[in-house]
């Protein structure tokens, strides 16, 4: 960590090193000056890579790199050498769902920062003790959860909570589905890495009944739900829905999310005692029309637009948490992942979805 012209820079080591943090990598590194809250705060840099498999993928993983990525990243094929680098702040862990509780805690161990993609962790006790390890050595830890920190999001909640455009909020229902070909080799169905729907896509789903009903309700809901398995892996879901039953709120939350099938258009419905909102995606809305009770055309909301895809917004939050201190991010804090991650170990034994012993262990 260090200062350049008053800009907080924040070094970045990756673990996981497929498709997807490339991706993650080249939109942080294209795009994190045009968020306009933090943007010109901060600076990031990749200062090293590790592939566990082959130092040749680590090397060829940055070579394929944006020339936008700032930084000389080093390249190793150990994670415990890359631990020891003194130059890295903060791992991003970009592994398989099976992978990410034990390589946070060895980062954290090694006093690195972290921030795990989604989803966090197995089960709720691994987030739980995560946290604790972090407060105890004062380590910031993000859940990373992308879609949490994009200025759309930010947007409706304000609409939805505070101006409250369309009443008390009695029903919440989204969906995240992509249609996926059955493949041994795809993470997608593999136990052993963590796999099935409810770890892929529902996180994406239930963040909005997390947002609008979860965080507001006094209570513990009441959970339903059900998931049709995989021919080949039956103990793993390939379609799930959840519902969440809120009595103190007189509503329900229902995620869901399939590999059979895609999402809809206006996969999220939020309905209300003065009408309804429909909004495009689950992950990053680019669209939402209000509708009127017994208005049939509705009003479409001018949704804040930025650039890219919008992973940068979490990487700003990292940056500027870390600078002023913090443990975890002010606006998420991990009580919100922990409270997720408690709906999923409920669904995990309520639909039979389970993993090897193994990934359950904290």
């Amino acid at each position: 960590m260090s200062s350049n012209n008053s800009k907080f820079t924040l070094r970045w080591g990756v673990i996981g090193l497929g498709a997807f943090a490339a991706k993650w990598i080249n939109d942080v590194f294209g795009h994190y000056e045009s968020d306009s809250k933090y943007g010109t705060e901060v600076r990031h840099e990749l200062n090293a890579v590790v592939s566990t498999t082959s130092l040749t993928k680590a090397k060829n993983f940055v070579d394929l790199l944006d020339k936008k990525v700032t930084g000389t990243p080093k390249v190793y094929d150990s994670y415990e050498e890359f631990l020891l680098d003194d130059e890295i702040d903060i791992v991003y862990i970009a592994s398989p769902n099976a992978y990410h509780y034990p390589l946070a805690l060895q980062a954290l161990n090694a006093n690195k920062h972290i921030l795990v993609e989604k989803t966090f962790t197995i089960n709720h006790l691994q987030a739980l003790n995560l946290k604790k390890i972090s407060f105890e050595k004062g380590l910031f830890v993000l859940d990373g959860v992308w879609t949490r920190y994009i200025p759309t999001i930010q947007q409706l909640e304000e609409l939805l909570l505070k101006e409250k455009i369309i009443g008390n909020i009695h029903r919440v229902s989204a969906d995240l589905s992509h249609e996926s070909t059955f493949s041994e080799s795809s993470r997608l169905y593999n136990p052993n890495l963590g796999g099935g729907v409810l770890y892929d896509n529902l996180i994406y789903s239930i963040l909005w009944t997390d947002i609008l009903l979860l965080r507001q309700s006094r209570s513990d809901p009441v959970l339903r739900t059900w998931s049709l398995k995989s021919k080949e892996y039956p103990q793993i879901d390939e379609t799930t829905n959840i519902s969440l039953i809120f009595d103190d709120l007189k509503a329900v939350g229902v995620a869901s999310g399939s590999f059979e099938v895609e999402s809809p258009d206006d996969s999220v419905l939020i309905e209300g005692k003065l009408g309804y909102l429909r909004i495009d995606r689950a992950s990053r809305p680019s669209r939402a029309v209000v509708y009127s009770n017994g208005d049939k055309k509705g009003k479409s909301l001018e949704l804040q637009r930025f650039e890219g895809i919008g992973y940068y917004f979490e990487a700003n939050v990292a940056a500027i948490s870390i600078r002023d201190g913090r443990t975890e991010p002010e606006a998420h804090t991990l009580d919100d992942s922990i409270r997720i991650l408690k709906v999923f170990d409920q669904v995990k034994k309520s639909n039979g979805i389970v993993f090897p012993s193994n990934l359950e262990e904290v």
